[in-house]
């Protein structure tokens, strides 16, 4: 099978049109079009039906499409590592994490110091993004392991991802020094007690959890400024133009003209490690990777008590930074 042609009709699979397909390969479109009848042909069977907006894949196609994905990743690791014996006389191991912008905070730098340790010769490569945008990346190949969160609630299930939790993080609430409620020695807060605030908020999963939380204690939170990172939500409620719930594993990295109160019944998200399980066995440099998150401290101090133990005591409140 002509290893062109599966990753122009993947392409065409994505985008679902021919011309924006070839366009983007730099193709012209009948020369596309003709890999595409060639992979036809081979198979015996047509790949893709058109319709008012473009083409989509036929059940047939489908199919292809699943196992295209696992190839074409397996095909362009084949070609790194020959690159990497080319050049090097060995073949540079290299694996690439995804993960949620929080576990920058600590999760990820312990997990890598303990991995490095057994695996100085791994490369690691990290990529921030949110937790939507991960497991697509995930499925096609783009990284070995993600680091997400169920952050809009409910982590998808798919058949080719296995998913280790590591641990549920509790969400903390994040205001400017000056605000009325900002006194870290006061207390715990109510959820209840913030109904009239303004809030800040980067995406639509994260508003979505707000929400949710929200509705529980009552009250439909008031969305204010929309700041797509962490750096620029922390700035603007720092400025005084709302607060923000914030996920506890960011504590280390918070700006310190915030004050942080953490909440009587505080929400959670779960935090998981996800590998795609395909025909062959995940990597064992990303399978390491994963069993390195699991014994990192910042796991470890939140583990789940097992029957007949005493949890740990609750975390002090955290002082204004």
């Amino acid at each position: 099978m002509d290893v062109t042609a599966l990753r122009s009709f993947a392409e065409v699979c994505r985008r679902g049109s021919i011309s924006s397909a070839a366009q983007a390969l730099g193709y012209t479109q009948s020369a596309l079009s003709r890999q595409i009848s060639s992979l036809e042909k081979h198979l015996s069977a047509s790949l893709l039906c058109r319709h008012a907006r473009g083409v989509r894949a036929t059940p047939a196609g489908a199919a292809l499409l699943e196992h295209a994905t696992e190839i074409l990743a397996q095909f362009d690791r084949a070609e790194r590592e020959v690159a990497a014996v080319a050049r090097y006389g060995t073949a540079a191991a290299r694996i690439r994490v995804g993960a949620v912008p929080s576990a920058s905070a600590a999760l990820l730098p312990e997990a890598l110091a303990v991995f490095s340790a057994e695996r100085p010769a791994v490369r690691v490569e990290f990529d921030e993004d949110v937790s939507p945008h991960l497991l697509p990346r995930l499925l096609d190949g783009e990284l070995d392991v993600a680091v997400l969160s169920d952050y809009p609630p409910g982590l998808p299930a798919h058949e080719v991802l296995r998913a280790t939790h590591l641990l549920d993080d509790e969400l903390l609430c994040a205001l400017p020094l000056g605000h009325r409620l900002a006194d870290p020695a006061a207390g715990a807060l109510d959820l209840a007690e913030l109904a009239d605030e303004t809030w800040v908020e980067d995406y639509a999963g994260s508003a979505s959890a707000l929400a949710t939380a929200c509705a529980r204690a009552g009250f439909t939170p008031r969305l204010g400024t929309q700041c797509g990172g962490w750096l620029g939500k922390q700035a603007f409620v720092a400025a005084g133009f709302g607060i923000l719930l914030a996920p506890s594993l960011l504590l280390p990295a918070l700006r310190p003209d915030l004050s942080v109160r953490r909440l009587r019944e505080p929400p959670h998200r779960s935090v998981y490690a996800v590998l795609r399980q395909t025909h062959a066995a995940p990597s064992h440099a990303a399978a390491g990777f994963v069993d390195a998150l699991t014994r990192t401290d910042t796991v470890r101090s939140r583990a789940r008590p097992t029957p007949g133990t005493t949890p740990d005591p609750e975390p002090p409140t955290p002082p204004a930074s």
